[in-house]
């Protein structure tokens, strides 16, 4: 393994706690990477995700590639997903920013709705990197909902529920960035009266974007003519759960939750949490029943929210400590 001491967060000054460096991540605005090549990937069941394709002018077959998976409500457009890919292009890396099945350019054409549960769709979009880049080091980071995805498809695959697939040892190392690794866990701490606002952000974002062949379906405006959710809870039991073939949101989270098989994930992988995450409660890797596995090394940072991590001067720190795992400096 490359040699990781993890460089310490230091909140900025006028941006502590975790409710103001997770409200103040939202507003971010960053330059999107030049040349962005656009890949479509079918899904076995006909839906697609997207591939925006930024590769480094020096890439090489064999070099480094990177895909990156977004969290709920984002897209490849999200700030910390252009962040990131601009960085790791300057490093002389292929940079995937993968859009879920419904989320940005990928919205057309899903007659299914993105969830926690999709690994098979993130297993596809590795797929399509490694076919496309047909050799060399693959990583993976995923953010959030993302990185619930990302920890769920390897440690399916580590366990035998999941083929391996022929690249799968090309995966060198991933990250996981606040996991919201225990669904049932983050659904309770959400249902607090303190989180309202979360709740009022994600609802309205989530029903913006229903995607548009999903909200044509009848068991879909049988559902929207109804009261509005005022909770995720409320929308995942009335919304996600059915359209999704689940019973119930507890069923949903029970299938969908990465911390059943954390243990068996086999890559090396970075799971980066905050103690102060006012979305994903910091009991769902301290008091988790299922322990990480040798290869995984746990990150609780003091403060900075869900993926703020808003240092001085406004410099994200998560940049940095992802360089420093990936690339080692």
């Amino acid at each position: 393994m490359l040699p990781f001491d993890p460089p310490k967060f230091n909140s900025h000054a006028l941006i502590r706690g975790g409710h103001l460096q997770t409200i103040f991540s939202v507003g971010r605005t960053e330059p999107a990477p030049p040349d962005s090549q656009e890949h479509r990937v079918v899904l076995p069941d006909g839906d697609s995700i997207v591939l925006q394709d930024n590769q480094a002018v020096n890439w090489r077959p064999g070099h480094a590639s990177l895909l990156m998976i977004h969290g709920l409500s984002g897209c490849h457009g999200s700030p910390y997903m252009i962040r990131l890919a601009n960085r790791f292009v300057k490093n002389g890396w292929r940079v995937f920013r993968m859009d879920m099945r419904g989320c940005g350019a990928a919205w057309s054409l899903a007659s299914q709705l993105s969830h926690a549960g999709r690994s098979d769709d993130l297993v596809a979009g590795l797929a399509a990197a490694a076919q496309i880049t047909q050799s060399g080091p693959m990583h993976a980071i995923g953010v959030s909902l993302g990185a619930n995805q990302l920890l769920r498809a390897v440690g399916r695959i580590g366990s035998g529920i999941d083929r391996e697939p022929d690249w799968f040892g090309r995966l060198n190392r991933i990250a996981a960035v606040v996991p919201p690794l225990n669904l049932l866990a983050c659904s309770e701490n959400m249902q607090r009266p303190s989180r309202r606002i979360y709740n009022h952000y994600f609802i309205a974002q989530l029903l913006a974007r229903i995607p548009q062949q999903v909200s044509q379906r009848v068991d879909c405006q049988e559902i929207l003519a109804g009261p509005r959710p005022r909770t995720l809870r409320e929308l995942d039991d009335r919304m996600t759960a059915p359209l999704s073939g689940y019973a119930s949101a507890v069923q949903y989270y029970q299938d969908a939750s990465a911390c059943h098989v954390v243990n068996d994930n086999p890559v090396k992988t970075l799971v980066v949490a905050a103690d102060d995450d006012p979305i994903v409660p910091i009991t769902c890797f301290t008091e988790s029943e299922v322990p990480f596995s040798p290869s995984t090394q746990l990150l609780i940072s003091r403060g900075g929210g869900h993926n703020g991590f808003i240092g001085p001067r406004k410099v994200s720190w998560l940049d940095g400590l992802m360089q420093q795992w990936f690339v080692g400096r």
